[in-house]
């Protein structure tokens, strides 16, 4: 009896020690489960961290670069607010991935000094004052450690994206190799020694416009558009018609797959012949095309980009639009984006866009964009410049020399259209930038930075 008492205590404790080991095991999985959760959330975090951090050091890079060839005190305070912005945005993303063992001093001063003196410069500018050659040359330097800030976050990410490695504060550290040697002015102190600023203490809402297309393209569908105003409404099948002549396809194979409503209402009609699909939209009033799309693979490029503006305005010459100047491209994936702005009496409108894109293996056009032109066009009664162009010259940075001035119509805040000069300019080391004087009243409205590649012309 007490044998069997026995083997049965035991099997209960073999089963109940089980039974805890089971138990222990399931908590260890849990735990692990919820840590590895834990370490794949603060992953996510630091590299969301870097990606904002990106964004910011690469504004306050293009901004600073923009200081460098304001000459008014109007200009120069909307930088000033840029870079206060960027730089609060920058600080916040920093402070998630600094550690007590890092050294980022370097980073945080200048990202706490940096908009506080592109106000200071303002200011200087308001009084009168004029910026000096030595003013000049620490915004260059704070310019340069800017390139440098971006092209090590630029690293990390690489480094995280590219190279599979793990994202921790051992990758961050790399932020540390910058300080303030880096910056050190000619005479071996450091540029911050200069940047005594203080109670300045300004605030901001403005955000920085990033134009990727052409400028001022992002504010050309914000209002109802002007062509199609008290314009009679076409019958779908002269509709239909018009989309074959656009799209260049028979017009046997379009048909009508929806009616789009909204700011420009229209007729949408598809072609699909031997695989490749074309959309074709054509607006209900007036029957304009508004755009058309081809869908193919182009996996070759054969002809240069200029030869693809080339195809691109012998196709609006047969669509009877001549007024217009190409003024922007850009190649991604063989396929080239052009943008054509509307032009009269030697003045351009940047309000009235068209695109057009082209396959760069054959130069078919495979994609026409005139919503912008429609939103905008009409007939204008400009005033007459009170600003001359020799006091347009007068009036931008010293640091820039002025090789072209035309006159431009370009959008602003409330959907008001301003006269002004674009005034293209080389700095000294050879970068180009537009500026946009006001013909009116003198102010610059508008500073870009022209970037030139292979895959195209675009700017910031």
């Amino acid at each position: 009896m007490t044998s069997h008492m026995s083997k049965r205590a035991i099997a209960r404790i073999v089963t109940f020690a089980t039974a805890i080991l089971l138990l222990l095991f399931a908590v260890i999985l849990i735990f692990g489960i919820r840590a590895k959760k834990a370490e794949l959330a603060l992953e996510y975090n630091y590299l969301k961290a870097i990606e904002d951090l990106s964004t910011s050091a690469e504004n306050i890079n293009t901004s600073l670069q923009k200081g460098l060839y304001s000459g008014t005190s109007n200009m120069m305070a909307n930088i000033s607010n840029d870079l206060l912005l960027d730089s609060a945005a920058a600080k916040a993303s920093l402070s998630q991935l600094s550690a007590s063992e890092q050294s980022l001093e370097g980073a945080n001063k200048f990202l706490s000094q940096v908009g506080n003196y592109a106000v200071s410069l303002c200011e200087k500018l308001e009084r009168g004052e004029k910026i000096t050659d030595e003013e000049y040359n620490t915004l260059e330097k704070l310019c340069s450690y800017s390139e440098e800030l971006k092209n090590k976050l630029w690293e990390i990410e690489q480094s995280v994206r590219g190279n599979g490695e793990e994202l921790s504060y051992k990758t961050v550290s790399k932020l540390s190799d910058i300080s303030e040697d880096d910056i050190k002015s000619d005479d071996g102190s450091a540029v911050q020694a200069g940047l005594n600023l203080g109670s300045i203490d300004k605030n901001s809402e403005s955000y920085p416009t990033l134009i990727y297309d052409g400028p001022f393209s992002d504010h050309i569908l914000e209002k109802q558009p002007e062509m199609i105003k008290n314009q009679n409404e076409v019958t779908k099948a002269r509709a239909k018609k018009r989309a074959g002549e656009v799209s260049v396809v028979q017009e046997d194979t379009l048909k009508l797959v929806n009616s789009e409503d909204g700011k420009m209402p229209s007729y949408v009609f598809e072609s699909n012949v031997n695989g490749e699909k074309t959309t074709v939209a054509v607006t209900k009033n007036g029957g304009y095309c508004s755009y058309m799309i081809r869908n193919r693979d182009v996996k070759d490029s054969n002809i240069a980009n200029e030869e693809a503006v080339n195809y691109a305005k012998s196709y609006l010459d047969e669509l009877g639009i001549y007024n217009v100047q190409s003024t922007y491209y850009e190649t991604i994936g063989n396929v080239c984006t052009i943008n054509f702005a509307y032009k009269e009496n030697d003045v351009i409108y940047y309000t009235d866009l068209i695109k057009v894109k082209v396959a760069m293996d054959n130069g078919e056009i495979l994609g026409f964009d005139a919503r912008g032109f429609l939103t905008n066009h009409k007939t204008r009664q400009l005033s007459n410049a009170k600003v001359t162009e020799d006091q347009a010259r007068k009036i931008i940075s010293p640091r820039l020399t002025v090789e072209q001035v035309q006159k431009a119509l370009i959008p602003s805040n409330g959907e008001v259209e301003t006269l002004c000069y674009e005034l293209k300019c080389k700095t000294k080391n050879n970068k180009e930038v537009l500026v946009y004087v006001n013909c009116e009243t003198g102010e610059e409205e508008q500073i870009l930075l022209l970037l030139k590649s292979e895959t195209g012309n675009l700017t910031v």
